[in-house]
């Protein structure tokens, strides 16, 4: 959430406070409890902002803080700028459950008003439940970056990290992940993970940076992972995981064939370790990948043509160029990369228009961003606007928007006009962000053609009367009434 979001996050919440809807502190408290511990900072930085704060329209708050909202009006009230509102919010807060709510209280742990500061500090220990505590932590540890509540907040985490282990392992695995982060580490330096804990979370972890920092304290201080652990690593789901055991199994433990198997994996990360591990061991990695170009696999395909592109290896891009009919797009996604790297100029839009019409969307994508800035062969946009299929109108849009400036207006107005709303959508927002950023370099005048085109586009177009009239003067044209 960046600075504009928490303003209006703010606005919001105030809002709420103000709103007779009974339905709106609900809603309210479903995003509250979204937020991650430096956006609860955030939010509060954005009730007290300079000059106004979107709190400055309330009154009442005694009788507000008493409100059966849920605590959306003590969760404000403890942003207000009084002390003696936030005072009596963290009183109300003190006596309202839930996350939310113990969040909030965090928050006010690092006030700068000492009896509003001890009162928070006081409640927030007291939420020993583990929904609480994987609300406050999170909004704790980011306040240990900051010089105000630093002390507080290595206090409060201090003696979470000596208590019970049962919270500790609960907040492992609930929250948000700086949470479970911190867990993980206080359990560990109380030499409470074992191996086949840590084992386990590198393996199925969802979250790929736990399971890579549960990979790592497998690997200990001496950097290598032991032999049966970190053979079964190379399964993780996590590509952090297969390629950090890529890196730290000892050689000795590494058998050659597995190696070679990396050498395709799923993952260019891993693939690039394993390059790496493969060279260090005097093998040419090229060899395996040319072999790999005849496998009947989709997948070894696509990884062999990823790693000659990476190797820059000699026999591209003639070799890829007969996979850019491949049935599996992703073999021909692969195929265009390689052919768009290593091809001279002069045979790029030969070799690639083609793929601008290529059912997969990623495909076209690719092809697009290697035939930008080149001549397209004649009939290209024709054969888009012939296939007439949403894919190749917006591949059709695409080009055009990066031919002429009056080609790119003219074809934008076209696309918002039509029926289908992904490309109406795509044509306004380029339209828009032309005007904005480029109408005013945009010297020379359309030609009597485009001059028309965009005077009738414009005349039926849902532009703004505002927006249709900067068009219109930029190209130099005087409007036509809109319909």
């Amino acid at each position: 959430m960046d600075s504009k979001a928490a303003r209006d996050l703010a606005e919001r919440l105030a809002g709420t406070v103000l709103s007779g809807d009974p339905e709106a502190p609900a809603r309210m408290l479903a995003r509250l409890a979204q937020l991650s511990g430096r956006e609860w900072l955030r939010l509060d930085e954005s009730m007290r902002r300079p000059y106004r704060s979107p709190l400055d329209d309330v009154t009442g708050w005694p009788s507000r803080l008493g409100a059966d909202d849920g605590g959306v009006a003590a969760v404000a009230g403890s942003m207000d700028r009084d002390g003696l509102v936030r005072e009596a919010a963290v009183a109300a807060l003190d006596r309202t459950p839930g996350p939310v709510a113990a969040a909030a209280l965090a928050v006010r742990t690092a006030d700068w008003v000492p009896p509003v500061r001890s009162a928070a500090i006081a409640a927030a220990r007291q939420r020993t439940g583990l929904e609480d505590v994987a609300a406050v932590v999170p909004v704790v540890l980011a306040m240990r970056e900051r010089f105000r509540g630093r002390q507080v907040a290595e206090a409060y985490l201090t003696g979470l990290a000596a208590g019970a282990a049962g919270t500790l392992t609960g907040l492992s695995a609930a929250g948000e992940r700086s949470g479970r982060q911190w867990a993980l580490a206080a359990l560990a330096g109380r030499g409470l993970l074992a191996a086949g804990q840590l084992e386990a979370r590198a393996m199925h972890d969802r979250d790929p940076v736990i399971a890579r920092w549960c990979a790592g304290q497998l690997a200990g201080p001496s950097g290598q992972l032991p032999a049966p652990a970190g053979r079964r690593l190379l399964g993780s789901a996590r590509a952090p995981v297969r390629a950090f055991a890529v890196r730290h199994l000892a050689d000795g433990q590494f058998p050659r064939e597995v190696l070679r198997r990396m050498l395709a994996d799923r993952s260019g990360m891993v693939r690039s370790v394993a390059r790496w591990r493969w060279s260090l061991a005097g093998e040419d990695p090229g060899l395996v990948y040319r072999e790999l170009l005849t496998s009947p696999l989709a997948r070894q395909v696509a990884a062999a043509l990823d790693g000659l592109d990476d190797l820059g290896d000699g026999i591209l891009p003639e070799a890829a160029v007969p996979f850019l009919a491949d049935p599996s797009p992703r073999v021909r996604h692969a195929a265009v990369h390689a052919v768009g790297r290593h091809s001279q100029p002069g045979d790029l839009p030969a070799r690639l228009a083609p793929a601008l019409r290529d059912d997969s969307g990623r495909v076209a994508k690719a092809a697009l961003r290697y035939l930008r800035g080149y001549p397209l062969t004649p009939g290209v946009l024709e054969e888009l606007d012939a296939a007439d299929t949403p894919r190749a109108r917006l591949t059709a849009l695409a080009i055009r928007q990066r031919l002429s400036p009056w080609d790119r207006v003219c074809a934008d107005l076209a696309a918002i006009g039509d029926p289908d709303p992904d490309l109406a959508r795509t044509g306004r927002a380029d339209l828009l962000s032309w005007l904005q950023r480029d109408a005013a370099t945009a010297y020379g005048r359309p030609s009597a053609d485009q001059a028309a085109q965009i005077a009738a586009r414009l005349a039926t177009s849902t532009l703004t009367s505002q927006q249709r009239r900067e068009v219109a003067f930029v190209a130099g044209i005087r409007p036509a009434p809109a319909v």
